[in-house]
């Protein structure tokens, strides 16, 4: 973090120490991936149902384990391809189709895919019901939760400690899955089998926990609401939960369960308590909770900390920043919004989950410290971008793609953080802070019909032209030259100020030329005024004796 060193705001420096996933940040290596161009053979098909039997085994580091796939096929295929990490072997596939019994299937692995053949080809509208059967020892995560897989780790007692992440990479490294983020599945259930001390905590809702003859324990969890598959997670202790609810907005009681390590259970509260206070921060801009029927779950790692939906994993030690909130908490717990709610379809658009969020992030700043550490927070923002890549491209990506700096990928966040804040920051200004705030709560659910659902409905794809048009009809504004300046490209625009006797000429210059009309506000001797530069330039009056500064707040983001 080297921007440290020149802030002198106290509340600052806890803010910028608040953004470790926004980079400066060496990772030493890339993570394997996840998303881009999906082939034919997995575009021809929906995933329905993930139904997960795994056993755990933290001795020898392994899994082993039948995932079952139930997927609506769209288009006529005579192959049913999943992802699965190498370390990984398939060992018998079976599967059952409209109207036929199970048949046992021929395989072979391509890399990291599963390559199924069908005995005949399977038609559009069809349903199949595919069973692999498979073991290992799954991928180490060399640098959790950006460089993910499992992590196994010990409690300050000798216990198994036991989660994985895989936000970069995909659930494809613990089982099979389509690693692609267009296609969650309606539902999840997992039935988890673990040595008998041990504790898992999942998504959903836990159903059962079953007590077997040989001294372990299967928890049965269900997650009845769209997931993406990188949220298919475990996380593996022995927990000692700690209950609590809310009332929504939305009128339903909000189950909340921490489950914490028994070291760590007397500080649980504390941090449900804080929770609490996102969570009425949250609903009050973004609409209601969305996974009030299943629960706010968190459970504490070893890792940093990961947004799974309903079961947020958590590693900041209970350490508050000096205005008094934790900043992992309350970031991670925001995508519940920003990536679970609302979600990308492709990884091109990921900032719609991290932008969207590090602006949540330092609009809680404002909250609780005011308007002046909300500008000062955005400025250290704009003085951390890269300006390499473009924030939102046009094109399919890899997770590593977006999320990481070409061209290794073993660095930084591709600005999808930080810029992607300012790029809203910027917004705010343009458009108006009651347009604006608008169009975020509709950008979240876009009618107040959706701000009901609980069945999953409520959950949906979105992209950055979506967005655009939200915030168009929420303004009333052409905002095309906009994004596409800020989010299509990399290149910031520069802002040239020329003074000539008592006259002082603004104008835009931008790569390629391209339209930008961004108003400024302009100080002279202390008063300030906004001035419209409707064709990128503005010419003004300013006395010869006269003090002026352009944008002395820092609402507009540019060239330095």
């Amino acid at each position: 973090m080297k921007n440290i060193s020149r802030v002198v705001f106290p509340f600052l420096l806890a803010l910028l120490a608040a953004v470790p996933i926004t980079a400066q940040r060496d990772l030493g290596s890339k993570p394997t991936g996840s998303g881009g161009v999906v082939p034919y053979e997995q575009e021809a098909y929906d995933v329905k149902v993930y139904d997960i039997t795994a056993k755990i085994d933290p001795a020898a580091k392994s899994i082993s384990g039948t995932t079952i796939i139930t997927a609506e096929i769209t288009s006529p295929v005579d192959w049913f391809v999943v992802d699965l990490d190498t370390p990984l072997t398939v060992s018998e596939v079976t599967a059952s189709f409209t109207g036929r019994d199970d048949n046992r299937l021929k395989f072979e692995r391509r890399e990291g895919k599963i390559w199924i053949k069908f005995p005949m080809t399977v038609q559009a509208g069809e349903t199949v019901r595919v069973a692999i059967t498979y073991s290992g020892k799954p991928r180490v995560a060399p640098r959790p939760p950006w460089v993910g897989g499992f992590i196994w780790e010990k409690t300050a007692d000798g216990s198994d400690w036991i989660s994985n992440a895989c936000q970069n990479d995909g659930a494809d490294c613990w089982i099979p899955v389509k690693d692609y983020p267009s296609d969650k599945p309606d539902s999840v259930a997992l039935h988890i089998t673990v040595p008998g001390n041990l504790y898992v905590a999942s998504i959903g809702r836990l159903q059962e926990i079953v007590s077997n003859l040989d001294g372990t324990l299967t928890y049965n969890w269900l997650m009845s609401t769209p997931i993406s598959n990188y949220e298919i997670v475990l996380n593996i202790a022995p927990y000692q939960p700690v209950e609590d609810t809310y009332k929504s907005v939305g009128g339903e009681t909000i189950p909340i369960i921490f489950y914490a390590l028994p070291e760590s259970k007397e500080k649980a509260q504390s941090l449900i308590d804080e929770t609490k206070k996102y969570l009425a921060f949250y609903e009050q801009y973004l609409g209601p909770y969305p996974f009030r029927t299943e629960k706010l779950g968190i459970a504490e790692t070893s890792h940093l900390g990961m947004e799974h939906s309903t079961i947020i994993a958590y590693g900041n030690k209970f350490e508050y920043n000096e205005m008094g909130f934790d900043w992992l908490m309350l970031h991670e717990f925001g995508h519940e919004w920003w990536a679970n709610l609302v979600t990308c379809w492709d990884w091109r658009d990921m900032w719609i989950h991290e932008g969207f969020q590090s602006f949540m992030d330092s609009l809680y700043v404002e909250k609780v410290a005011g308007k002046e550490a909300y500008m000062k927070s955005m400025q250290g923002r704009m003085r951390g971008t890269r300006n390499k890549q473009p924030v939102a491209p046009r094109d399919a990506k890899i997770t590593f793609e977006i999320y990481m700096q070409a061209p290794d990928y073993t660095k930084g966040d591709g600005d999808i953080y930080g810029k992607g804040a300012v790029v809203l920051h910027s917004l705010r200004y343009l458009i108006g802070d009651e347009a604006f705030f608008r169009a975020l709560r509709r950008m979240a659910y876009p009618t107040k019909e959706m701000e009901s659902k609980t069945d999953g409905s409520q959950v949906r794809f979105a992209t950055t032209d979506d967005f655009l048009y939200i915030a168009e009809q929420e303004s009333g504004m052409d905002l095309d030259w906009f994004f596409e300046v800020y989010l299509r490209q990399p290149e910031l625009p520069e802002l040239v100020a020329d003074r000539s006797g008592s006259k002082l000429k603004l104008s835009w210059k931008t790569p390629g030329g391209l339209p930008f009309r961004m108003p400024v506000d302009v100080s002279v001797n202390g008063k300030t005024s906004r001035v419209e530069m409707k064709n990128g330039s503005a010419e003004l009056a300013v006395p010869d004796s006269a003090e002026f500064s352009v944008d002395p707040e820092g609402w507009v983001f540019r060239k330095q």
